[in-house]
């Protein structure tokens, strides 16, 4: 975690308890790296520390919200894009007055991983396991969040996108903080899901990812993409930017894709919403309802296996618990129709930074609206907690904060 630097301090979102999100002040960061308690810090020679334009609520914070090694006064956030303000000596690359747009991935870009593009699996930066997360916890490498006033950049010259054009990347901010994140996610699941000219494809989720993930597709050259989700405010938002939509709940997936395909399968299916709590009978003696034990489930990602076709592809950017060392999460998950069916599957931790040229020349010069798409939302990172508790409860937002 970052250091306290200059000895002032910042505002910043930070963990207060569980389900609850604050705006706090936070020591300043400095060019050095805490790497966990008890331990003194180093220099962080090959870092810079940039200062906040737009950082962003993503569904990932939600999680770290309700995860038991989240740790009172740690600051949150994983997707920023800023202005470098200083520089370390073994940076290259990276200049003071760049504007950046960081990828959520903490990675050396030294070890065998990050040198095959694997940057989400970084051998260097997390000591608990492969890939580091800024904003997670210990578990994800113990860096310090990036919904602050500033922050650290560890390996600059390896993770920065610097913005070609400083000027048109203020002018498109809701669009350009997406590029750390959501819109390289999203694009990284199309690829996996083997999206091509032509493709259909199933989506579940019309959330911020869902939604980023049907642009790629999109913008890959899919000739139908449905979205399909539970909540009508997300699905409406969803066909206004042009994309089919089914309504969960009601009659089967299958049947719901046949009268917008007139085929009841597609190419690719794609889960965007990942495992999710289920209050479930017979465990530890509970009766299955609102106060019984929970557990997560996987009802998502067996509805995309049970509407892609055989031979085709899912892919996974919703995020399912390892658990613990030793422990495997009782998901349910459907095997048997991925085996019958010989679906190829690809799941992980997105490398963002292996996508950002070629996506922030999609924004910037194609045209790609994607905070449009998205429902990109400007907030103050003083009303960082109320947004939390908006995104917390399905609104039909992106939001992004602004210092």
């Amino acid at each position: 975690m970052t250091g306290p630097g200059t000895g002032g301090t910042q505002r910043a979102v930070v963990y207060a308890g569980p389900g609850r999100a604050e705006v706090g002040r936070v020591p300043l960061p400095g060019l050095e790296v805490r790497p966990g308690p008890g331990v003194l810090p180093r220099r962080c020679d090959h870092g810079v520390l940039v200062r906040t334009l737009a950082t962003c609520v993503c569904g990932s914070d939600q999680h770290t919200l309700h995860h038991p090694g989240a740790a009172p006064g740690m600051i949150l956030g994983h997707e920023l894009t800023g202005v470098v303000t200083e520089v370390g000596r073994d940076v290259q690359r990276v200049r003071a007055g760049d504007v950046v747009s960081v990828p959520f991935n903490v990675a050396c870009g030294r070890c065998p991983n990050c040198r095959a593009g694997l940057t989400g699996h970084c051998l260097e930066t997390n000591p608990a396991r492969p890939g580091a997360t800024y904003g997670m916890g210990e578990g994800f490498g113990g860096w310090a969040g990036l919904q602050a006033e500033h922050a650290l950049v560890p390996y600059a010259d390896f993770n920065l996108y610097v913005l070609p054009d400083a000027d048109q990347a203020r002018e498109r901010l809701l669009d350009v903080a997406l590029l750390g994140d959501i819109l390289p996610t999203g694009y990284h699941a199309a690829k996996g899901a083997r999206v091509a000219p032509g493709s259909t494809v199933y989506v579940a989720g019309a959330g911020p990812v869902g939604l980023a993930c049907a642009a790629a597709c999109r913008l890959l050259g899919a000739a139908a993409v449905i979205v399909g989700d539970f909540n009508a405010e997300r699905l409406e938002h969803a066909r206004t930017v042009g994309f089919e939509t089914v309504r969960l709940g009601g009659a089967p997936l299958p049947d719901l894709v046949a009268e917008i395909l007139g085929v009841p399968y597609v190419d690719a299916g794609i889960d965007c919403v990942g495992a999710s709590d289920q209050a479930v009978a017979g465990a530890a003696g509970g009766d299955g309802g609102p106060d019984g034990p929970r557990v997560p489930m996987a009802a998502a990602l067996n509805d995309v296996v049970g509407v892609v076709r055989p031979g085709g592809a899912l892919a996974i950017p919703g995020v399912y618990p390892a658990g613990a060392p030793g422990a495997r999460p009782a998901l349910g998950v459907w095997l048997g129709g991925v085996w019958s069916k010989a679906i190829t599957v690809s799941a992980g931790a997105t490398p963002a930074r292996r996508y950002q040229d070629e996506l922030a020349s999609a924004v910037l010069r194609g045209g790609l609206a994607i905070g449009e798409v998205v429902n990109a939302t400007r907030v103050p990172l003083d009303d960082a907690a109320a947004a939390y508790e908006r995104f917390g409860a399905g609104a039909c937002e992106k939001y992004v904060l602004v210092p």
